[in-house]
C-alpha cells in the first residue's frame, strides 16, 4: 500500500518505529562486530545478499560465520542509515528500502585509509512472536571510494 504522506494509526506507528529500531540494531550489531545479536534480528530462513559489495549470499548463521574474517581488514566501521522507506503488505508483512553510508578504518602499506561504500538495503520484514524481523535483505552497492583499499575492492564487486 502506498503510504505516502499518510497519517498512520497509532498500532502502525509503532510497526515504522520498530523497523526502523531493527535497521539501527543492525549497524550497531556489525559496527560492534556482535555477530549473534547480528544473527538474531533475521528469521533463520531469511536471504541476506552482499554479493554487490564483494561479499556472499546465504542464510544468517552462513553470514555470521563469514563476518569474522571478512571485517578483518577493517579496524572499525561505522554504518549510517537514513533516508527508510517502509511499506506495508499485511499486518506482519512489509517492506522496505533504506540508505547505508558505511565508512570504514582501513590500513594500506601501514597508512591509515578512510573506505566509503554508499548502498541502498532492499528489506523484506516479518513479524514473529511480536517482534519485527529481517526476511530478507539485500545490498545494491552504489559507490565506493577512498584510497588504495577502494580501488582494490572495486575489482571484486558485482
Amino acid at each position: 500500500m502506498n503510504q505516502d504522506g499518510r497519517i498512520p494509526d497509532e498500532a502502525r506507528q509503532g510497526d515504522i518505529l520498530a523497523i526502523e529500531d531493527l535497521a539501527i540494531s543492525y549497524a550497531h550489531a556489525v559496527d560492534d562486530r556482535d555477530w549473534g545479536r547480528w544473527e538474531a534480528l533475521f528469521t533463520p530462513d531469511a536471504v541476506v545478499d552482499y554479493t554487490s559489495a564483494g561479499g556472499i549470499m546465504g542464510n544468517p548463521a552462513e553470514l555470521a560465520a563469514w563476518f569474522p574474517e571478512a571485517f578483518a581488514a577493517f579496524e572499525w566501521c561505522m554504518h549510517s542509515m537514513s533516508t527508510h522507506e517502509i511499506r506495508f503488505s499485511g499486518e506482519d508483512e512489509a517492506t522496505g528500502r533504506v540508505h547505508v553510508l558505511n565508512r570504514n578504518g582501513v590500513r594500506v602499506d601501514g597508512e591509515a585509509e578512510i573506505l566509503d561504500i554508499g548502498a541502498v538495503y532492499q528489506d523484506r520484514y516479518v513479524r514473529q512472536d511480536g517482534r519485527w524481523l529481517f526476511a530478507e535483505r539485500i545490498e545494491h552497492t552504489r559507490y565506493i571510494d577512498g584510497g588504495k583499499f577502494a580501488e582494490m575492492l572495486k575489482g571484486t564487486v558485482g
